[in-house]
């Protein structure tokens, strides 16, 4: 087997290759986590940022200036500083730190006396290739570079270093003051030097170091899985149908997640409008849920004659109960529910009373309050609203909690027998739905009951309020009370008919 994988995991190390050729970016490919070749360091720029970035493997630098935090490794020609700021040796652009220096005259080189260990073998060779060469090679000169390591991996006779390994501590990544300080090495050969074992003796050397940027360091064997044991060749062949399963998984996911941005984008169109809308558009998207709960729905101004007052926005209608309809006025808001507009739906009762001689089965004062904040976060109306829409015999019902009613029908955790009979039967105020289920996830299992007190609370009568009594149904468990439903009597909870008494119901 002859597998060929990367050695790093995570995407790291993050590799910028700057002016190599392609038989060189072939080379290191297997070894980066993520390879991102570009023709200058300006291109790169153009695509990526120095805070992602690891490694710099350049050829052919000019005057380049590289963050202070990123590891470089440098193969030929090469001139690198930094770029003068504005009031600061204005004549002098560019301060040249490293530079390639073809000028030297020695011939003699060789491979300088403790060298690292990872370097030692690319280090032997390039000494060998260089002395059979007719030429002198070129030498490293530093100048001002500020407190590093200076290391020489291969030197002339005179002590000018051919390659040569840097290490500075602490230094700032990314530009800004304020960025992580880094551990960073910089290592410098001739053309002369093959690329690819000087580079992973390179990610071994920062893998000590930083482990973050470098995880796995290579294989010392350039093609380990040529020397793979037995029991290797049977775990790479496992990791072979992971990674076919992995692309299937990717695969499926990223079509599930195209069908959800897609099934997202409908929402917003059509349901979710009902959370977000105002005006006609929210009359119109819940219109079009309440006809999928089960009601007829009627659209009264559609009809109106001109110079005519405006109706209430919707007539509901059951088909099982032809004696029965409801008005409902829908309100839209930026910020909370308007006490006043509770007027006007006393005036659409009003009109309906005059028009039909009868009052309506059920007024429905339809509202979305701060229809521009996330729902869960959304304040709840406070007492003057339930008392306002009390006091003119509506039902104040929030489109979230419609929306959530009109989900548990789609998702089969309601009937849609259940959800009509819970609008029909509402009472006049702030309607409280026991289907929220933020309101009913703390409620144990009803086989879990051990028992019930029922108790009837008398508030004082309010002006034009039919209503009385509040009774409240309390569930009594472990030697704890939890309140399973309330409201204006009578009130239905828990398959039990409201009792006139505190007494335990067993």
């Amino acid at each position: 087997m002859a597998l060929k994988r990367s050695r790093t995991s995570g995407k790291r190390p993050r590799v910028a290759e700057i002016g190599l050729s392609e038989s060189q970016l072939a080379e290191i490919r297997p070894h980066c986590g993520d390879l991102r070749p570009a023709q200058s360091v300006s291109a790169y720029l153009s695509r990526f940022s120095w805070t992602e970035t690891d490694i710099v493997v350049a050829g052919g630098l000019n005057q380049t200036e590289i963050d202070a935090g990123v590891n470089v490794l440098t193969i030929g020609p090469m001139s690198l500083g930094l770029r003068q700021r504005k009031g600061k040796h204005p004549a002098e652009p560019f301060r040249e730190r490293v530079r390639m220096d073809m000028q030297n005259r020695e011939r003699g080189v060789g491979v300088v006396f403790g060298c690292p260990p990872m370097y030692s073998g690319p280090a032997e060779l390039l000494a060998k290739q260089l002395r059979a060469l007719d030429e002198p090679p070129p030498t490293v000169t530093v100048t001002d570079a500020g407190e590093r390591l200076r290391q020489p991996i291969v030197e002339t006779s005179g002590g000018c270093p051919v390659a040569l390994r840097l290490h500075w501590a602490g230094r700032v990544w990314g530009g800004s003051q304020a960025g992580p300080t880094v551990d960073v090495v910089a290592l410098h050969l001739p053309s002369q030097a093959g690329l690819l074992p000087w580079f992973r003796a390179f990610l071994t050397d920062i893998g000590e170091f930083d482990p973050e940027r470098v995880p796995a360091p290579p294989s010392l064997l350039s093609e380990p899985s040529h020397w793979y044991t037995p029991k290797q060749d049977q775990l790479a062949r496992e990791i072979d149908e992971v990674e076919r399963e992995r692309g299937r998984l990717e695969s499926q996911q990223q079509r599930l997640e195209e069908e959800l941005a897609s099934e997202g984008r409908r929402a917003d169109e059509t349901v979710l409008r009902t959370i977000c809308e105002d005006g006609d558009e929210l009359v119109d998207a819940v219109g079009e849920m309440l006809e999928e709960i089960g009601f007829a729905v009627q659209r009264m101004d559609d009809a109106k004659p001109p110079h005519e007052a405006k109706h209430e926005d919707l007539r509901l209608r059951l088909a099982s109960r032809l004696d029965w309809e409801a008005i409902v006025e829908v309100k839209g808001y930026t910020k909370g529910i308007r006490a006043k507009d509770a007027q006007q739906v006393r005036m659409h009762r009003e009109r309906y009373n005059r028009d039909t001689g009868r009052e309506p089965s059920l007024t429905i004062w339809l509202v979305n309050p701060w229809r521009e904040m996330e729902p869960s976060d959304r304040p709840s109306p406070d007492k003057q609203i339930d008392e306002s829409a009390e006091i003119v015999g509506a039902v104040c019902l929030h489109t979230t909690d419609l929306y959530l009613l009109w989900k548990s029908l789609k998702t089969g955790d309601s009937s849609l027998d259940e959800i009509v009979r819970r609008l029909v039967e509402a009472e006049a105020g702030l309607w409280r739905p026991s289907l929220n289920p933020r309101s009913s996830a703390a409620i144990p299992p009803a086989s879990s009951f051990r028992s019930f007190i029922v108790t009837k609370i008398l508030l004082p009568s309010r002006p034009r309020s039919r209503h009385v009594h509040f009774v409240q149904i309390t569930q009594q468990f472990d030697g704890r009370r939890v309140t399973l439903e309330s409201g204006r009597e009578p009130v239905i909870g828990a398959g039990l008919e409201p009792r006139r008494s505190s007494a335990p119901v067993l």
